[in-house]
């Protein structure tokens, strides 16, 4: 696996690169240090992802991952972060990043995080998946359709987001648990996802969920209750 590496400060990029070394299959294909290099580097070498950091002087991280996914549609960008502000997270995935990684936790999750994101999948930090989804159920519609959800799919949608379990949302739609979980499942596969915090990370760039006031919760699943 090729890595492009986007980061200004060297004794930063250096730090990565030297931790991106330990991780087996994977190797530095190249280094930039603002926006056109990074452009250069993506036309060049062709990464299977780029290790995005947020800020680099007078340079939006996001800004330049916003146009280089817009630019190479497919690219898988990580966003990492020195900053622990959990919305950072919301904003990386607002601009198309396809997974975001805070600086602190890279020593013990680089390799698993650089994996998923090259597999196709969305990695996030732990730490900040609890502000996403807050930040899920705060957001105005954008105005953007998926019609291939219905509404009651939609409104389970907004109630997994809230971090409800299966028997919560049951309880709130008057429905049964067998029915949620059906609708859950349905929902996942419709957004062609694995697990509830991908299918909030894509309800976030879609605009899907309407703004709420209700606090995000851990969900609560009971044993056997599944997706």
């Amino acid at each position: 696996m090729a890595i492009l590496l986007v980061d200004d400060d060297p004794l930063s990029r250096g730090a990565l690169r030297r931790l991106i070394g330990l991780v087996e299959g994977v190797v530095v294909a190249g280094e930039a240090a603002g926006p056109e290099e990074a452009r250069e580097g993506v036309r060049r070498f062709h990464p299977d992802a780029v290790l995005m950091d947020v800020h680099m002087g007078h340079v939006n991280g996001f800004q330049v991952t916003r146009d280089l996914v817009r630019e190479h549609p497919g690219l898988r960008v990580l966003v990492v972060s020195v900053l622990p502000e959990n919305p950072y997270a919301v904003e990386a995935f607002r601009a198309g990043a396809s997974g975001f990684l805070r600086k602190e936790d890279a020593p013990r999750r680089l390799a698993e995080a650089i994996r998923t994101v090259v597999q196709g999948e969305t990695y996030l930090s732990p730490a900040v998946a609890p502000e996403l989804v807050r930040e899920l159920v705060r957001s105005r519609a954008s105005g953007l359709d998926f019609p291939s959800l219905t509404p009651r799919e939609q409104e389970i949608l907004e109630l997994l987001a809230q971090g409800l379990s299966n028997k919560e949302i049951a309880a709130v739609l008057h429905s049964t648990v067998r029915t949620v979980k059906a609708h859950v499942s349905h929902v996942l596969e419709k957004l062609n996802v694995d697990d509830r915090t991908q299918a909030a990370v894509l309800a976030l760039r879609l605009g899907l969920v309407r703004s709420q006031d209700a606090p995000y919760r851990e969900p609560r699943s009971a044993p056997n209750e599944g997706r």
